[in-house]
């Protein structure tokens, strides 16, 4: 018989894994990593579509500040229009926006279902202000004037509150608080029975 060229072949070293034969894959040993793996792909779309809707950086916690930042703004402009009006406070918003440099976004909520009104002229946009879905706050500086205005006269104070964070109030010296429940509404009681000027009732 003609010699074979093939050497035999090594024997197995079973010291090293290397060497051992491939056994059969057992797949089903994935089954818990991949469920792993799926229920953390599951936690992590939900925790970026929807935010924590409470605590510093939430949602609602933006809608606050972001809201305490447009009464401030009215303040503002109160604040300038006043010094052209010998003191004097302005009637209500549209006056406001009709002698002001502000626009009609800053008398909305942000992240509220209420829009900025428009209109092709100012007097237009101003017009629409209380046309409806246009106005999230109320006035309440009608009749003011500077030297009335204390940190205690509430100027405006906004309409609906933010869950789990109350009441935005703007007040006469420029500064915005924000109350709970119980406070707005003795707020507002304040201002159906004609007290002039509204102030900050007692804790």
């Amino acid at each position: 018989m003609p010699e074979s060229n093939q050497l035999p072949p090594l024997p197995l070293d079973y010291a090293n894994p290397r060497d051992l034969p491939d056994g059969p894959v057992r797949w089903y040993l994935w089954i818990p990593i991949a469920v792993c793996l799926f229920l953390l792909c599951i936690g992590l779309s939900i925790s970026f579509l929807f935010p924590i809707l409470d605590g510093p950086g939430s949602v609602y916690a933006q809608q606050s500040d972001e809201s305490a930042a447009h009464l401030r703004a009215i303040g503002q402009a109160i604040t300038m229009y006043s010094m052209d009006h010998n003191g004097a406070y302005p009637d209500s918003f549209q006056t406001i926006l009709l002698n002001e440099a502000v626009t009609s976004d800053i008398f909305i909520l942000p992240r509220s279902t209420d829009t900025p009104a428009t209109g092709p002229t100012t007097q237009t946009v101003a017009d629409q202000l209380t046309a409806g879905g246009h106005l999230s706050y109320v006035y309440l500086g009608s009749g003011l004037t500077v030297n009335m205005a204390t940190a205690k006269t509430i100027v405006a104070y906004q309409i609906s509150p933010i869950p789990g964070f109350g009441t935005n109030v703007l007040f006469g010296d420029g500064h915005v608080e924000t109350v709970d429940a119980a406070t707005i509404a003795k707020i507002i009681a304040r201002a159906a029975s004609g007290q002039f000027p509204v102030t900050m009732p007692s804790p």
